[in-house]
């Protein structure tokens, strides 16, 4: 199976549809659908249970989506890597931008590093937070966009006036009573990932309930728990922004705002030149606390972006 089939088949997984997997893969339904009887048949059992409301996972695809999402992560590194190889010598900076914030952040940074640093080929990849702290610790990448607190041993700089609002969402009705929400499959973000603190704090404030024997599944990305809210009609943690694009319900009363960081794992790089990135010096913000919705009414909407 090539890297383009896999990456179609994590189409489907995330539309849920196969008509909007094709039409993003650029390919016809029928051809879609044949690539994906053609890779089941391969592997003995069914990835998707089909209906008239669309396909969702089945047990055997649900286990085994992370390792193909694991595929297309060594793939894509494999070909930036070959890339880098065929100019020796050359002054590259690589850069991990972040699928959670928004297009017109991620092209004001994307503008922002080629004017503080001519000198460089830059190479840009995108992606999660989880993806690119692995980026910087394990491929030699020289700066990364991640969200949430400080990682130990990797120094950082905090965007001014950029936050990820994270809330618990849900594929039911705004006005369904907390007993039929508490009861839900949970979608509980990875102890690693950006959001598990603010699921701890979703729990303390006795908005979810949370016990050892409960249907529950761990995930350490967005796109991931977006689909498995979706299939399993669970509740998990995911931005705002992603929940509202995805037509999902936000649970009432709770909302987390995490800082979002350029983290630095290139020593060469001068502190002067990182200052004029972001326009502010390297240094640590007290942790948020968690706001209700009613104590956010008079607060002024932040936007995501880059001081000029």
């Amino acid at each position: 199976m090539d890297s383009r089939t896999l990456r179609n088949l994590m189409r489907i997984v995330q539309t849920g549809s196969l008509s909007a997997a094709a039409e993003h893969s650029c390919l016809t339904v029928q051809a879609l659908a044949a690539q994906l009887n053609k890779v089941e048949e391969q592997f003995g059992f069914r990835l998707f249970r089909r209906s008239n409301k669309g396909l969702t996972l089945t047990t055997q695809g649900t286990e085994l989506t992370p390792y193909m999402d694991k595929v297309l992560v060594a793939t894509r590194q494999l070909e930036e890597k070959v890339a880098a190889l065929k100019v020796p010598g050359q002054r590259t900076l690589k850069v991990a931008l972040n699928t959670t914030l928004s297009g017109d952040f991620n092209r004001r940074m994307i503008g922002r590093l080629i004017e503080v640093f001519p000198d460089y080929q830059l190479e840009f990849s995108y992606a999660e937070s989880m993806e690119n702290l692995s980026k910087l610790k394990n491929e030699d990448f020289d700066l990364a966009v991640l969200i949430g607190p400080q990682q130990p041993g990797l120094p950082s700089i905090i965007l001014p006036e950029v936050q990820v609002q994270v809330v618990g969402a849900h594929c039911g009705q705004e006005n369904d009573p907390l007993v039929l929400l508490g009861n839900k499959f949970q979608v509980r973000p990875a102890d690693d990932c950006p959001y598990s603190h603010s699921f701890l704090r979703f729990l303390d404030a006795g908005l979810g309930n949370y016990e050892s024997g409960k249907r529950m599944v761990y995930s350490c990305s967005e796109t991931l728990t977006l689909s498995l809210i979706t299939q399993m009609d669970g509740l998990g943690m995911v931005s705002r922004d992603a929940a509202q694009r995805n037509g999902l319900t936000i649970f009432p009363g709770f909302e987390d705002a995490l800082e979002v960081r350029l983290a630095i794992n290139n020593p060469e790089l001068s502190g002067q030149a990182l200052h004029d990135v972001v326009d502010l010096p390297l240094h640590e913000r007290a942790e948020r606390n968690v706001r209700s919705r009613s104590q956010r009414n008079g607060e002024k909407e932040v936007f995501a972006e880059i001081r000029t």
